[in-house]
């Protein structure tokens, strides 16, 4: 039986999401300090990008303990989503007009007509493709340059096929409606920029598969989904750690795991590249969001603790009348969901430093897979609430 306020908030980083696994690992077999060596169990999970994908697989086996739906989990990482010879690439994207692909040996021998194929899908798309591009920059009006920047489009060197059928072969969604517990995806309306959170009951056979590829759709790098007529992307534009989407579910006690490292330990490296640079730019960007967000639950518990004193009509300052009124949204939400009238408790895990860098959010080598695993297991195990600034009750 899973408790409905004990949550894991996932956030996105591609192939860094195995460090998820790692850590969830050792909180669901009692290994690590955070959960005092007890084994625990969740009741809600959101996700946004990568996260996602791993918190809608954990929601999808209702009945079975968390231990154990984690297992299935790194299985389906290290030998379904790695990148393997055996497999001919990953479980999420391909890269279209790659000849080694095409004809590395191992990859023809296993399967010679599906290398055929590949290549004949890949040619027509880009026929189809160079045909669209080009009509569009010959009937321009636009300058010269604005019209040859049009004809860049690096999504369609990727096909996200991979990504399809692992969803296909990893969700139950009929299972997701039914679970008791409660899912949050995180995505981002690509026409007004606003979040669209799905829950479970959104996971329907037509569009549960959608939602996850949008929620995972890098802008620039994946495709845009349309779902019902919107269009939508990545969730982690907007929010790439929902965390607030866990506290209005009703979780008492939050473990997130961010797989962007502490800021201050990205190296400034002496030449610099627009890669690196955009990539510790979004580490600072979601930091920021996330620690508004750690604030917030801050000063609900800090607002909980001034309810006695407000009840001996003591005089409070200006900042604790703030938090007094941050409070109050959260004891009506707990009021209204029949729950205990507790402070929060938030864990954090991240890595140290960085996991590989801004491409290596794009490698799924079985290797790479493996060692974020094993790494995140090891972060959870040795986890310091003094380090990690954890947020605790008084």
């Amino acid at each position: 039986m899973n408790d409905g306020t004990n949550a894991l908030i996932l956030s996105g980083g591609g192939a860094y999401g195995a460090y998820e696994v790692g850590v969830m690992k050792a909180l669901f077999n009692g290994e690590s300090p955070a959960t005092n060596y007890l084994p625990i169990d969740a009741g809600i999970f959101t996700g946004t990008s990568v996260g996602a994908l791993n918190a809608a697989f954990m929601s999808s086996q209702p009945g079975m303990a968390s231990s154990s739906t984690v297992g299935e989990l790194e299985r389906i990482w290290v030998n379904e989503i790695s990148d393997s010879p055996q497999r001919c690439g990953n479980g999420v994207y391909r890269l279209r007009g790659d000849p080694f692909r095409y004809f590395e040996p191992e990859c023809v021998g296993l399967n010679p007509a599906n290398a055929f194929t590949t290549v004949t899908d890949d040619a027509a798309f880009f026929a189809r493709y160079l045909f669209s591009r080009g009509t569009n920059f010959l009937r321009s009006s636009t300058g010269m340059p604005e019209r040859a920047l049009q004809l860049v489009d690096m999504s369609a060197l990727i096909s996200i096929e991979p990504l399809r059928q692992s969803i296909k072969r990893m969700m139950r969604f009929e299972s997701i409606r039914r679970s008791d517990r409660l899912l949050r995806v995180a995505a981002t309306d690509w026409n007004t920029g606003e979040l669209k959170v799905f829950e479970n009951m959104d996971m329907t056979d037509e569009f549960g598969p959608l939602i996850l590829q949008a929620a995972s759709a890098v802008p620039g790098i994946f495709p845009p989904v349309e779902i019902a007529g919107d269009t939508y992307v990545d969730g982690g534009l907007v929010m790439n750690t929902p965390l607030k989407l866990a506290i209005k579910a009703g979780a008492i006690t939050l473990h997130i795991i961010y797989l962007d490292p502490i800021v201050e330990n990205i190296p400034i490296r002496r030449l610099q590249n627009t890669l690196d640079t955009l990539s510790k730019m979004f580490s600072i960007m979601f930091a920021t969001i996330a620690h508004e967000d750690i604030e917030h639950a801050r000063e609900i518990n800090q607002g909980l603790s001034l309810i006695g004193r407000v009840a001996r009509r003591e005089t409070l300052s200006n900042r604790e009348l703030h938090n007094l009124t941050r409070t109050a949204g959260w004891l009506d939400l707990q009021t209204r969901q029949d729950l205990p009238n507790k402070k929060l408790a938030i864990h954090k895990y991240r890595p140290q430093n960085e996991l590989g860098g801004a491409l290596g959010m794009l490698n799924f080598n079985q290797e790479s897979i493996s060692g974020s695993i094993e790494r995140g297991f090891d972060d959870a195990v040795h986890h310091d609430c003094a380090i990690s600034r954890c947020v605790l009750p008084d």
